[in-house]
């Protein structure tokens, strides 16, 4: 029998790293949105979009630091990644907003960020595999 691989400590600072630069590139992200609605007038939905942009591709460079600083199974490390991702956001956001708040954000963020690293790691193994 073929023994597993399990994530070693070199894979699991990587991810958390990772996750740390996707949190760092949201707040930014967020802090240039709220320095243009200070000028704008936007409406409440197309700053949830623009939202959901922001986590993207915040996601999209976390996924591209995992395949960077990590080598294997990039799905699983992705999924890993993203579940981090939407749990320490969702902590630093709550503590930001004052209180914690369980409800169906925190579910609909979680698979979010859920599905869209599974989605960049898809397209990263494709690309890979084509480059090859």
């Amino acid at each position: 029998m073929q023994k597993l691989k399990s994530l070693n400590s070199s894979h699991t600072l990587a991810i958390i790293k990772a996750c740390l630069l996707a949190i760092v590139i949201t707040l930014i992200g967020v802090v240039i949105l709220a320095l243009i609605l200070k000028f704008t007038d936007l409406s409440s939905n197309f700053i949830g979009y623009i939202n959901d942009v922001i986590k993207a591709l915040s996601i999209f460079v976390m996924v591209l630091f995992i395949k960077k600083w990590t080598e294997g199974n990039l799905l699983i490390k992705s999924i890993i990644g993203g579940l981090l991702y939407a749990i320490l956001s969702f902590v630093i956001f709550s503590i930001l907003n004052g209180g914690f708040a369980f409800n169906m954000s925190f579910v609909y963020d979680l698979l979010f960020s859920l599905i869209a690293s599974m989605i960049v790691a898809v397209i990263f193994n494709i690309i890979g595999r084509k480059n090859v």
